[in-house]
């Protein structure tokens, strides 16, 4: 007995924690800056710096952010990012006490033909907005059966629909609409109008994996680690 719980306390310390091996997640492809293309962006570099303070190195999938949500909902991926915590897909995943970031969005106008409304609440029936496939708005834009939802899947694709006058309005978040305006040459035609609702952004971990509730704990840890020491902020105020 006595050589049995001797191995047994042997293969204990000989394994690794479950917080010291790799963690793969998968991240979204398409939203700049906060996830680029690449794999690189502000999201990405808060969630690895957060899984680095405790001894975790993450391994990242870039996909379209659709997959990214069936996949990680499926238990192909242990979570994924960025995914907007909302009443909709509150029970589909395991959320954590601390969010990545809040995202702050905006209706954007062209100046030549600039919107009536001053809020989401009077947007006038008939209207038509853009905005990307896939992605949450909040419930001011999703309960409003009034207007006309003009969907693409890129961020580039609904400017140019406002440019050329398809659309009225698009929705776009703060540090997309600048990255992309600036890249277009776009900032002096086109102007936010009034806020949209903001976006809670988290990791979002698979109800399918039993590991996930020790990932979701120590990523909560990490975050609040790599806000203490100042971490967190050098990395929005690279952005």
């Amino acid at each position: 007995m006595k050589k049995i719980i001797c191995f047994a306390m042997f293969l204990a310390l000989s394994l690794p924690p479950l917080g010291a091996c790799a963690l793969t997640l998968a991240v979204e492809d398409a939203w700049e800056p906060y996830a680029n293309p690449d794999g690189t962006g502000m999201s990405v570099e808060i969630v690895t710096a957060a899984f680095k303070s405790v001894g975790v190195e993450v391994v990242l999938e870039v996909l379209p952010y659709a997959r990214v949500l069936h996949e990680v909902k499926s238990g192909k991926y242990v979570g994924g990012f960025n995914v907007a915590r909302e009443a909709s897909r509150e029970d589909d995943f395991l959320w954590g006490r601390e969010m990545l970031f809040l995202a702050h969005a905006h209706y954007y106008h062209h100046k030549s033909s600039p919107l009536r409304a001053q809020d989401p609440r009077s947007l006038q029936d008939g209207e038509r907005i853009g905005v990307i496939r896939g992605y949450e708005y909040g419930n001011l834009f999703h309960d409003h059966e009034g207007i006309v939802r003009v969907w693409a899947n890129r961020h580039d694709q609904i400017i140019d629909m406002l440019r050329l006058g398809r659309v009225q309005a698009v929705i776009m978040f703060e540090k997309t609409a600048g990255l992309y305006l600036r890249e277009m040459h776009l900032e002096d035609e086109i102007q936010a109008a009034f806020p949209s609702e903001p976006s809670r952004i988290f990791v979002a971990f698979s109800k399918r994996r039993p590991e996930a509730p020790h990932y979701l704990e120590l990523l909560d840890e990490g975050l609040r680690r790599i806000k203490a020491d100042g971490t967190y902020q050098a990395i929005l105020d690279k952005y």
